[in-house]
């Protein structure tokens, strides 16, 4: 009996639930068994079980400290369950699956406006029946068709107030503090930071880029042109060139808030040198509201507002001004160390 003969019935349009994702993390990490095999034993298509395992796709260690991918039930519910609220109401055209592909091929292949389909439908036999603006809506939501409103026949133009709106990335549930490693929770472990951005001027200007290392409270301050997202990556960029080899151990994650300077997680963990392809650090991000999960760099943050207060134009503050008061930061005597300063601490460290 050939694969596709283990698929004995459709399940079309039902979502895979939790107990099966649990199936699929032990059949698939433990039984290493196929896709084709795992799609077989749920009744599903092999897309889905590929798409389901690409969800669910998380980086773990093993005894021997070699890094491996492994699919966690966990993560894939949580990503799930985190599109699903993001993705709002269930669309009309959900349900409707001979809809669907005749609007698709509508709008793709016969070069159709959505009140010339709307209109064609009327006389149908489709279940559905839907007007011009719902398959508007249906287009613009992006889970239904692979239509970008721009290619549509007739695009409605976006008003001036919303030119300069920013649509950032959605951050995946992987990359909350809460996956982040125990070492770095619980501080016993050199290399893990925290990230933030001290601003000067609201709208314009030049920004600081502060990071704190969590062990040691170890201060890094970098002027950036401006606090926008890919200033933030050309920093690391520049850091990752003085540490060379060491960067990944110096710089094992990095915890930002969510502002959306930060949200690019891609671009900050990807390095710049394109022959590698193993991400240069790991990126995390803190809960909403929640800055003392940041507390140490929030803290760092305050020393450096002793010298540079809020409003201050951070474009005519000189670059040794900041190594000044970075130097200051580092050989600042600390009460949580017995009044030792953070390169007292990391000379012990060294040693």
């Amino acid at each position: 009996m050939c694969q596709e003969n283990n698929i004995t019935k459709s399940r079309k349009g039902k979502h895979l639930e939790y107990s099966e994702r649990q199936s699929i993390e032990r059949w698939w990490n433990k039984d290493k068994r196929t896709k084709v095999e795992i799609a077989g034993l749920l009744e599903r298509t092999e897309k889905t079980i590929r798409n389901e395992i690409k969800r669910g796709l998380v980086k773990n260690l093993t005894t021997e400290l070699i890094e491996i991918w492994v699919y966690s039930a966990d993560v894939a519910q949580q990503k799930y369950e985190y599109y699903l609220k993001a993705k709002g109401p269930k669309l009309k055209i959900d349900n409707d699956y001979e809809l669907k592909e005749y609007v698709e091929k509508s709008i793709k292949k016969d070069k159709k406006s959505p009140e010339v389909i709307a209109e064609e439908i009327k006389e149908m036999h489709f279940k559905t029946k839907m007007c011009a603006r719902t398959i508007r809506n249906n287009i613009a939501s992006g889970e239904i068709y692979d239509i970008k409103p721009k290619d549509m026949i007739y695009n409605k133009v976006h008003k001036e107030r919303n030119k300069d709106k920013k649509i950032y990335e959605k951050v995946p549930p992987e990359k909350s503090i809460d996956y982040r490693p125990e070492k770095a929770n619980t501080r016993e472990e050199y290399g893990h930071w925290e990230g933030d951005l001290v601003i000067g001027k609201r709208k314009k200007g030049a920004a600081l880029f502060t990071l704190t290392e969590r062990k040691t409270r170890e201060e890094i301050i970098m002027k950036l042109p401006s606090k926008e997202a890919k200033e933030v990556a050309k920093a690391l960029d520049v850091l990752e060139k003085i540490y060379k080899k060491e960067f990944s151990n110096k710089f094992k994650t990095i915890t930002f808030d969510n502002g959306g300077e930060f949200r690019n997680w891609k671009s900050l963990e990807k390095s710049y040198d394109k022959r590698k392809t193993k991400a240069r650090t790991q990126v995390y991000y803190a809960h909403p509201y929640c800055s003392g999960e940041r507390g140490s760099n929030e803290n760092g943050n305050r020393l450096i507002r002793r010298f540079i207060p809020k409003g201050t134009d951070i474009t005519l503050i000189t670059e040794e001004f900041i190594k000044q008061i970075e130097n200051w930061i580092n050989n600042y005597p600390r009460a949580m160390f017995k009044y030792k300063s953070t390169n007292q601490i990391l000379e012990k460290l060294c040693a």
